[in-house]
């Protein structure tokens, strides 16, 4: 079994619940999405390499040809401390079968694995769900990718349902409250106690991040819904890590 990846590090953990821990992220290439604040575009390209770095804010990266087996990655991962892994990407349940059996190698040497994905592909995900500690999904807005995955999104939360999980809400300048409110709805019709993070876009490019003021009613707006509701940035970008 091989995937094509795009980078394997070490770093801190900047966004959603598990934010300032250390983790050694596998980024896989490739995705199914568009979004127009992403801060990976680099994820869509044919990665004829993935690049490994040994420790975090390391200029010294090392090449190797892609596709990679699963018994690569684990060695590669084995020479990291952290013992939480970090599936993203991309969209990593592009590569749910390698997923599942580079899952069943960690899961016997006692990683953790966290999910960060889309929550589109659902199908997928139930092939590699029992290797799966934590999920971070990010709610796609219909204003952000151009499509609207409301039915797909509303599947992926009931079957990861058995697993603990956190919902991720990208919010730029161009957010559309109303948007935001359906997303609610979705939500709550599976389970109100789900956290929600509310993560305002990084400025870069043509991003442009919203207002604190604009942040915090939403959140307002968010907390009539569900029980747990937090605005947290992406923290390795404020620290100046990769």
């Amino acid at each position: 079994m091989n995937a094509r990846l795009a980078e394997i590090m070490e770093s801190i953990q900047g966004e959603g619940l598990m934010v300032g821990s250390r983790n050694v992220f596998v980024r896989f290439a490739g995705c199914n999405l568009r979004c127009s604040y992403c801060d990976t575009p680099s994820s869509f390209d044919a990665n004829p390499h993935c690049l490994i770095c040994k420790s975090p804010q390391s200029d010294l990266w090392e090449k190797v040809s892609n596709p990679l087996s699963v018994s690569q990655v684990v060695e590669m991962i084995n020479s990291y401390s952290s013992r939480w892994i970090s599936l993203t990407g991309g969209e990593p349940l592009l590569w749910a079968e390698f997923i599942r059996e580079m899952g069943d190698v960690l899961k016997s040497q006692g990683y953790q694995l966290l999910l960060e994905t889309n929550g589109t592909l659902y199908e997928q995900l139930e092939l590699c769900l029992p290797y799966v500690d934590l999920i971070s999904m990010d709610f796609k807005m219909p204003s952000a990718t151009g499509e609207d995955n409301w039915a797909e999104h509303t599947e992926f939360l009931k079957r990861a349902g058995s697993k603990p999980i956190y919902i991720k809400i990208v919010i730029d300048a161009l957010v559309n409250p109303k948007e935001v409110k359906d997303a609610l709805g979705i939500i709550t019709a599976v389970n109100r106690n789900i956290p929600l993070i509310l993560q305002p876009a990084t400025p870069v490019g043509d991003i442009v991040s919203p207002d604190i003021e604009t942040i915090l009613d939403l959140q307002k707006i968010c907390l009539e819904e569900i029980n747990d509701v937090r605005i947290i940035p992406q923290i390795h970008k404020l620290m100046g890590l990769m």
